[in-house]
């Protein structure tokens, strides 16, 4: 059992600092962190950068757990819709190329442009040609529960069974179902036999939260351990279904990164079996 560091985690400092991939890898080296997850919205010039990002983790080690993009195909012209369905399949070769057979995906967001049942046709339509295209390739898309068309474990679970491809499977965010006021251990129930990607993160009741439930309920990021997330009781059920991937950190905090990070990382530690 391994704890992944997704490159998210940094987020703010990539913005604050221009970092890019190259700094995030050498964060890792020197904070003896060796398994991480890249994303497709970090890199600067992805052809440019990818033989360097290579030859890095070749030299010290580093294992890329998963690769991420930030698809949406809730748009309201078929052109719009074939660029977010690009989006996936332009992250095949770099998958490929970074060792890892697991893609990040995520569906869209409700934003006016049509009602749910359009936009729940659009997404399936659109996954079910990425799955398809993956499956050629040997890759496993996974669906991220995020945002109000795929946030609760039963819209996920729905559209992986329209799509009906082993090439597509779940992104299982342990935080983000409290977003859509749904208990994450409950959501597991229903997602257990779909999960083969884990966002291991955790989240805080706190009245000046930054992320908003459907609900009204305000919650804030927090190293691992600290919120209101049975991470543990999450990990011991996903093991004891035989999930043999890695738990990709996505610390969301406030205050310093790489100190929420370090945290975060002492937790998982007294976890693991």
């Amino acid at each position: 059992m391994k704890l992944s560091l997704s490159m998210w985690s940094v987020h703010r400092t990539v913005k604050e600092k221009g970092w890019s991939v190259l700094d995030f890898l050498s964060f890792c080296k020197d904070e003896g962190i060796k398994d991480v997850e890249l994303l497709n919205v970090f890199w600067k010039n992805v052809q440019n950068e990818l033989p360097e990002v290579l030859a890095f983790t070749a030299t010290h080690g580093i294992t890329v757990s998963s690769y991420a993009v930030a698809n949406d195909f809730v748009k309201a012209t078929a052109e719009e819709r074939a660029g977010a369905l690009k989006e996936i399949t332009d992250a095949f070769p770099i998958a490929k190329a970074l060792g890892t057979g697991i893609i990040r995906v995520f569906s869209g967001n409700l934003t006016g442009v049509a009602t749910y049942e359009e936009a729940l046709d659009w997404i399936v339509d659109g996954l079910k040609e990425a799955a398809a295209g993956a499956e050629k390739e040997g890759l496993v898309l996974c669906l991220e529960n995020h945002g109000k068309l795929a946030g609760s474990g039963e819209q996920v679970k729905t559209i992986i069974d329209r799509v009906d491809s082993p090439s597509l499977r779940s992104t299982f965010d342990t935080g983000n179902f409290l977003l859509v006021d749904e208990h994450p251990t409950t959501a597991l129930d229903t997602l257990l036999s779909d999960v083969a990607h884990v966002h291991f993160k955790d989240f805080v009741l706190q009245a000046d939260g930054r992320y908003k439930s459907l609900g009204g309920k305000a919650y804030e990021g927090i190293s691992l351990g600290q919120g209101e997330v049975e991470l543990e009781k999450i990990v011991n059920k996903l093991i004891g279904n035989g999930y043999q991937g890695a738990f990709v950190l996505e610390y969301e905090g406030v205050g310093s990164e790489a100190e929420g990070i370090r945290r975060s990382y002492d937790y998982f530690a007294t976890i693991i079996k």
